[in-house]
């Protein structure tokens, strides 16, 4: 069992949308005592991160991870419209991996 989950967050630019998403995840993360990291990234960068478990990109892309992080649409914790269906769907995805780890 892993006992610390690390995420990429990524975004068009790599800083607005990025900060208030990472936010967002860390309040989650804490609320729920998960040991985490979260570095920013482009979502152009998505296909070639290394070293997360994890991808929240904030903009829709078809991109897949070549080290096979799952890829996931965090723009519900930046808009609000669906926030708590993605929230529950996030810690699922983390709690699996952080079983299998």
């Amino acid at each position: 069992m892993k006992n610390k989950i690390n995420i990429a967050v990524a975004c068009g630019g790599g800083i607005f949308t990025t900060t208030v998403v990472t936010e967002k995840l860390e309040e989650i993360l804490r609320k729920n005592n998960i040991k985490y990291s979260i570095s920013p990234h482009k979502i152009t960068e998505v296909p070639n991160i290394t070293g997360v478990d994890i991808i929240v990109v904030t903009g829709k892309t078809s991109e897949k991870n070549k080290a096979g992080a799952p890829v996931m649409l965090g723009l519900p914790l930046f808009t609000g419209v669906g926030a708590e269906e993605f929230t529950k769907q996030f810690l699922e995805k983390v709690r699996e991996i952080m079983n299998n780890g």
